[in-house]
């Protein structure tokens, strides 16, 4: 069937019309024509959202009006016309400046407009802004970025703490030979000195190394039906000479009935430990330190409290994170301030937490109003609970001294 031509025309003069009302109207894109020179010559909504200017205050400008500095020294616009020109459409992508002087970055589309004869009429000029599409892009490779460097570093933490742990336990084997000789008193005072900073050194190894294998995850927990409450009793006890020496009065609030669940004993003891550790590091000599455990539905509860240094909204922020420590933790005299550590102990709390399916929170008042530590464990012995091997010590036991 043949198509009138006059239907063919109308339709056409309809369509320009709707398309310049769909032209006009698009938010999205800064849609615009520019004279064969480069002038604005009209201007759609999506042109004055994106780059500010009103229809009034720009049609007649020239289009470079919307370039940075270095792009007009370049002569860059006069150049991106004459590539449209020759090639019938150029597009680029770049910094772009609004009328309030700020930049974007966008996705421009330049398209030559000519006669049926070749003489060109003009250009037309679509414009996006991407802005949020490269910050989302700048994001994502910086989070790839991140977590590389996250590898990298636990890595480099697993092969140091290996490397340190190496000559350390020799040497602690030497110490220990050493201390069932006979000693003058000097002696015995430089072995006891020497047997606390090994100590201290081997522990930190160790913190490392829980940190490195949790974040790599080869940590796999031991599961066994437990009694919580026993075994928060038996880490408080181990933690108690700690408390003391240190001048701390340290309460425990148990409850009266079982609190069974499914957990890995040594880790859970680690747990309490690491928070009594925290809170008797953090309080100044002749502090309190109170431990409750308690029941919640199909949760135990378990807060350690004190009255020590506090911590600022800043350091709660990040208490759980490997290697934080707040700035007021960090005063003192010595590479770690006075308190010693790096930061290990809360993330290590969290990392037990979160296997066992729980979580953490802290809280505090402000510097000097003392901090609370909260853990939340599920509760319920569930029937054939899978029991994992744990981790062994990559290095293989300590030899024996001779």
């Amino acid at each position: 069937m043949a198509i009138d031509d006059d239907d063919v025309r109308r339709l056409r003069q309809a369509g320009d019309a709707v398309y310049r009302r769909l032209v006009e109207g698009v938010l999205d894109y800064a849609i615009f024509l520019l004279t064969p020179a480069g002038r604005i010559a009209t201007w759609n909504a999506g042109a004055q959202r994106i780059k500010g200017y009103a229809a009034d205050e720009i049609i007649g400008n020239h289009f470079s009006i919307f370039y940075t500095a270095p792009d007009v020294e370049s002569a860059w616009p006069d150049e991106e016309l004459k590539l449209a020109r020759e090639h019938g459409r150029f597009e680029d992508e770049g910094w772009r400046v609004r009328k309030d002087g700020s930049t974007f970055w966008a996705n421009v589309v330049i398209t030559a407009i000519a006669n049926p004869d070749g003489e060109l009429l003009g250009y037309a000029k679509v414009t996006r802004d991407l802005t949020a599409r490269m910050e989302r892009e700048r994001e994502r490779r910086r989070m790839a970025e991140l977590v590389e460097e996250s590898r990298r570093m636990t890595e480099f933490i697993a092969m140091l703490s290996h490397e340190i742990r190496n000559p350390l336990a020799p040497i602690m084997n030497v110490l220990s030979i050493m201390g069932r000789e006979p000693l003058s008193e000097r002696g015995a005072w430089c072995l006891e000195v020497a047997n606390k900073q090994v100590r201290q050194i081997n522990r930190l190894v160790e913190d490392l190394l829980d940190v490195s294998r949790v974040t790599t995850g080869k940590v796999r927990l031991s599961l066994a039906p437990l009694e919580l409450g026993a075994v928060v009793h038996d880490a408080v006890e181990g933690m108690r000479p700690a408390a003391e020496a240190r001048g701390h009065q340290l309460t425990a609030r148990l409850p009266e009935g079982p609190l069974r669940m499914s957990g890995d004993r040594t880790r859970l003891i680690q747990l309490v430990s690491n928070l009594l550790n925290n809170a008797i590091k953090f309080t100044p000599p002749g502090g309190r330190i109170d431990l409750a455990l308690r029941p919640d539905g199909d949760t135990a509860v378990l807060t350690v409290r004190d009255n020590g240094i506090g911590m600022t909204a800043e350091t709660l922020a990040h208490a759980f994170e490997p290697f934080s420590q707040g700035a007021e933790h960090a005063r003192g005299q010595g590479p770690h301030g006075a308190h010693g550590g790096l930061g290990l102990g809360l993330a290590l709390v969290r990392s037990i937490a979160e296997l066992h399916g729980g979580g953490v929170g802290a809280r505090s008042d402000g510097p000097g109003q003392g901090s609370e530590v909260m853990v939340r464990l599920p509760l319920g012995v569930a029937v054939g609970d899978p029991v994992g091997d744990p981790v062994g010590d990559p290095l293989g036991d300590s030899p024996e001294p001779p």
